[in-house]
């Protein structure tokens, strides 16, 4: 038990964002008495929401926190791929870094729609518009510089801005936060354009690896990243236990 509560960490951001306490723990072999005295501790300390990142193999915590009336809100896939050395293509005129401070309303409701799958959105105990303003936020912080180094969008013939696409460079990776392309505008290779371009971004600043992250269960995503080369770093499953 002194293990599990060592290995259990408050989530300040979470936390303050919700406007209440949220933990997360990534067990290996949990046991439901283990789970029972930590979730016990974790009322008593007003916890109301523990996240749990279960690796897919260890059906042991999977079994226990679903007992517990856990769900399994998300299976997080992390694809990955190396920058190549050489790339035969150019950014588009149709794509420039986007320089406002504010988002535009349509980049926020591009934002929303890059969340479709998002585990804020698909569960049903979030109930004040965590995803929304999540999201939002997300968005807003990104065109800021606060949370990203670069966001790109795309404009179509007339201007519009009709697809996106955010990069933080941290130790040596490219990680994309949020990318999405108006639904009305796929099938125009514009999710590759703008792949292509964090790719020469990269290219041009001796970054090898890029990364991004998705839901295993937005299989249209899945499929995209792998037909443009990415592989499987990772895949972690969340579970969401709600604490009464």
């Amino acid at each position: 038990m002194d293990h599990m509560m060592e290995s259990c960490r408050f989530l300040d951001w979470d936390s303050g964002f919700f406007g209440y306490r949220v933990c997360s723990i990534r067990p290996n072999g949990l046991r439901k008495g283990d789970l029972d005295n930590l979730v016990e501790e974790l009322r008593g300390n007003g916890t109301r929401l523990l996240y749990c990142f279960v690796d897919p193999g260890d059906t042991i915590s999977s079994e226990t926190i679903e007992a517990s009336s856990g769900k399994l809100v998300d299976s997080k896939v992390t694809y990955f791929k190396t920058v190549p050395e050489t790339l035969d293509f150019e950014q588009p005129g149709s794509i420039s870094a986007y320089e406002s401070k504010d988002p535009s309303p349509e980049l926020v409701r591009l934002a929303l729609e890059s969340g479709v799958s998002s585990r804020f959105r698909l569960d049903p105990n979030f109930r004040n518009n965590e995803f929304e303003r999540m999201y939002t936020e997300w968005i807003v912080k990104s065109v800021r510089k606060e949370i990203s180094d670069l966001v790109l969008v795309y404009h179509d013939d007339d201007g519009a801005e009709k697809g996106f696409v955010t990069l933080k460079i941290s130790g040596g990776t490219g990680t994309i936060g949020l990318i999405a392309v108006d639904e009305n505008t796929r099938g125009k290779s514009v999710g590759k354009k703008l792949m292509n371009s964090v790719l020469l971004y990269l290219h041009d600043r001796n970054i090898k690896i890029a990364e991004v992250a998705t839901q295993k269960d937005n299989h249209q995503a899945c499929r995209f990243y792998e037909a443009i080369g990415f592989g499987v770093k990772d895949v972690i499953n969340v579970y969401h236990l709600w604490i009464s």
